[in-house]
């Protein structure tokens, strides 16, 4: 895989507050190649290519954990060829690229239902996140077969299970039994590629993130990109629903 370089002289912005948690709809690949006179699966693949860079500078800013949304539970009806190069590039990112992150002390982990994956999918998946599991510099989680409402009706099932009682079913209780439970709840949501919404992405996780929306294709999206959604992130008041005389204005990690 050929990866195209962030800059290297590319100075990082002062911000007045920085996320905690980014997530990112990976959005225009297809409309990237069209663009490039490309296949699909060229353009799957150059959005592929994207992914290290911005991983490298968020990690530059700070930022500790990342939510990258690889493939959602609607993706199965897509074509036969276009899915399995969507989980092909996934397993070949892993392959390529967790003995650099492991030795950057990013952690890996998986966001999402793993038993409709294939099974060579799913061994990468889970060789990746043991190897990993004790580092803490950064979090990275990879979410392949992950939908936000099954998130959600899954963590209710678990507590069902467990015998939960009407009044210990809580939003605290729920959070806990997510697929990110333990970590902070997202504080900026980007979506690539000129689309205005969530798309059963982490929607509990992200009630209160700002949504940054661009124009620019996901394997267009680099280090200046990533610059300029922090930069509009550190500009934005989040009130949490308070009014402004009492909200907090940096509920993120002050720069």
């Amino acid at each position: 895989m050929v990866v195209k370089p962030a800059p290297a002289s590319l100075p990082l912005p002062a911000l007045a507050a920085r996320p905690e948690h980014v997530a990112i709809i990976m959005d225009g690949n297809g409309r990237w190649a069209q663009a490039h006179a490309q296949s699909r699966s060229e353009g799957h693949r150059a959005g592929a290519q994207a992914i290290r860079p911005v991983i490298e500078r968020l990690g530059e800013h700070g930022v500790g954990v990342l939510t990258l949304f690889g493939f959602s539970t609607e993706n199965w009806g897509r074509p036969r060829t276009e899915v399995e190069t969507i989980l092909k590039l996934g397993a070949e990112f892993i392959d390529t690229y967790t003995d650099e992150l492991d030795e950057r002390g990013v952690r890996l982990q998986h966001l999402g239902d793993p038993e409709r994956l294939p099974g060579w999918l799913r061994r990468r998946v889970q060789k990746a996140v043991d190897r990993t599991a004790g580092n803490d510099t950064m979090v990275v989680n990879l979410a392949f077969n992950y939908g936000g409402r099954a998130d959600i009706l899954q963590a209710v099932q678990r507590l069902v299970a467990e015998g939960a009682r009407p009044e210990q079913i809580t939003e605290e209780a729920i959070a806990a039994r997510l697929t990110t439970a333990g970590l902070p709840d997202v504080d900026l949501l980007i979506r690539t590629g000129g689309e205005r919404r969530v798309s059963n992405f982490l929607v509990w996780q992200a009630t209160y993130a700002e949504l940054y929306f661009t124009d620019v294709y996901w394997p267009d999206f680099d280090a200046l990109q990533v610059d300029r959604a922090l930069e509009e992130f550190s500009r934005r008041s989040r009130r949490f629903g308070l009014v402004p005389s009492d909200s907090v204005e940096d509920h993120g990690t002050a720069g």
